[in-house]
């Protein structure tokens, strides 16, 4: 392994973060380039935010929370870091027993409205807490700046992105709300797309011959060419060596030993008209890259080491991931499904190969940025 310093980053496709190989190293960050197939190493890193844990990633910066769970935007590339304020102000739980929980459980995903390496004023959004999930921000540069709760009507969200400043929600029934940060000081709700029945038939033609036992969704935002793409994830709960995704009571045929993985994805458009969802058949010459980052799509023309017409994907299933380390060692995973995904042969490749099948902290997508 080689280490690389921030001048020496090239402009180059999203890296994939992984953590250390190294046993007992705790402030190094490795980064898998998809174009050169090799890994980049960046020591000392998290020197100050020992142990921390990602819950975001846009623009070549970091959501981390430290292990007193106090938020912090991190460059692992210029290595400059900013102090969010603490998350408080969104009534939290504060018992010192719950911190690690808090940590890692409380928000489930952050954006950011703009690159802060170029811009001292910007937006971070967060979707935060369980049952029902809610959305907060915090507007950095802002005098008094903190951590403030968005009147959303759903339930449960699933995704948040930033595009032109306004801040996209994808609710579980696949909703979508729209909040402007430009107009002024309090993010304005613009628009509340509800979704009808009908819009439900594109998904329900994909997912009807789908056990609920034996398969779980997750759901994306992502803006590509202007467009606000539904990118829907179908995973195997348990799904044995050859590939088949089989019931948990079927687990002592096959060794016990079957770790989720993802099968398919399918991808709607938003037609802002009729207010609708409608089926993508194709992502023509563009990628996308999906997990627990602020979600992209890049050119393959611009990038020719991603495939064309696929989607690379990380693991954010946390509820699997921020199980305890100490449990079961036969169900011992999470982190492990990462791959690429290509539309029009619906087939599923690994693109890095783990030593084990726990990746402890889980793999992220992420831009170098040198500034």
């Amino acid at each position: 392994m080689k280490c690389y310093y921030a001048t020496s980053f090239p402009q180059t496709s999203p890296w994939l973060m992984l953590p250390s190989d190294e046993e007992n190293v705790v402030n190094t960050c490795c980064f898998y380039s998809l174009r050169e197939e090799k890994i980049y190493t960046v020591k000392n890193v998290l020197q100050e935010c020992h142990d921390a844990w990602c819950v975001g990633s846009s623009y070549g910066w970091l959501v981390i929370m430290d292990n007193n769970s106090i938020p912090h935007l991190l460059n692992p590339v210029s290595r400059r870091r900013i102090q969010l304020p603490q998350i408080w102000s969104l009534h939290c739980p504060i018992n010192p027993d719950s911190i690690e929980q808090l940590r890692r459980n409380f928000i489930a995903k952050a954006v950011l409205s703009s690159d802060p390496s170029h811009n001292d004023s910007f937006v971070v959004a967060i979707i935060y807490g369980a049952l029902p999930s809610k959305l907060g921000f915090c507007k950095y540069g802002e005098k008094g700046s903190r951590w403030r709760g968005l009147e959303g009507v759903h339930g449960e969200y699933c995704d948040v992105i930033f595009h032109k400043e306004k801040l996209y929600a994808l609710a579980g029934d696949g909703s979508v709300e729209v909040w402007d940060f430009k107009k002024c000081s309090t993010p304005i709700k613009t628009m509340n797309l509800h979704q009808p029945f009908l819009e439900l038939e594109s998904v329900n033609r994909i997912t009807k011959d789908l056990s609920k036992e034996k398969y779980s969704t997750q759901t994306y935002l992502v803006e590509s060419l202007g467009e606000i793409l539904s990118v829907g994830r179908v995973i195997g709960n348990f799904v044995n060596h050859e590939g088949t995704a089989i019931c948990e009571g079927d687990l002592d045929e096959y060794g016990c030993f079957c770790p989720y993985r993802t099968l398919q994805f399918y991808v709607l458009k938003l037609n802002f008209t009729a207010n609708k969802w409608e089926k993508v058949e194709s992502l023509r010459d563009r990628a996308l890259f999906l997990g627990g980052n602020q979600s992209m799509s890049v050119s393959v023309h611009d990038f020719p080491e991603c495939e064309e017409d696929s989607i690379y994907f990380t693991d954010d299933r946390w509820d699997e991931i921020t199980l305890d380390v100490g449990r079961d060692h036969d169900y011992d995973y999470g982190g492990h499904d990462v791959g690429v995904y290509n539309i029009a042969n619906k087939v599923v490749k690994p693109i890095y190969e783990f030593r084990k099948w726990r990746v402890d902290p889980p793999p992220f997508w992420i831009v170098p940025n040198p500034w």
